[in-house]
């Protein structure tokens, strides 16, 4: 970061070259070679391309599209960012957002901000925290009756 953020640092015989190559590919995908210039909504391109080919090689060569992948300044506002997107309608066609319970607070502030519905679907204790489909499927259809559930985020 200390590369990126100030590449003078790059010309220092203080760093090793690995992490000066690292640091220059990245300043070359930023517009005006700086981490201060704007850049695509998603992220830089390069450290998508790095993720995409991190996922493939976690899930086997399973193919993982860099422009699918958006980078954020964190969970929170990755989250909220995506909620944002998908939550709409009033009254019983209020946005559902099914959530895991137990759960972090973020999300249930989130989902209340953006005036959405919660929608909790509880985990497996005895399990070790496991996914039960049979739970989701009581959760939703019990929405179903109070707003139009159409998000769900599953921790793992």
């Amino acid at each position: 970061v200390a590369l990126c953020t100030y590449p003078n640092l790059l010309d220092s015989p203080s760093f090793p070259e690995d992490a000066k190559k690292r640091a220059r590919r990245i300043l070359q995908g930023c517009g005006g070679n700086s981490l201060g210039s704007y850049t695509a909504s998603q992220g830089i391109n390069c450290i998508r391309e790095d993720v995409a080919s991190y996922i493939e090689r976690r899930d086997g060569g399973v193919p993982a599209d860099p422009d699918n992948i958006y980078l954020t300044t964190g969970a929170s506002d990755g989250i909220t960012s995506i909620l944002k997107i998908l939550v709409s309608g009033g009254g019983k066609s209020r946005t559902g957002v099914m959530i895991p319970i137990p759960q972090y607070p973020l999300y249930s502030a989130a989902i209340s901000d953006l005036d959405a519905i919660q929608v909790n679907y509880y985990l497996n204790e005895e399990k070790c925290w496991a996914l039960d489909v049979n739970e989701l499927r009581r959760a939703l259809n019990e929405a179903k009756s109070y707003c139009n559930p159409k998000c769900i985020y599953i921790k793992h």
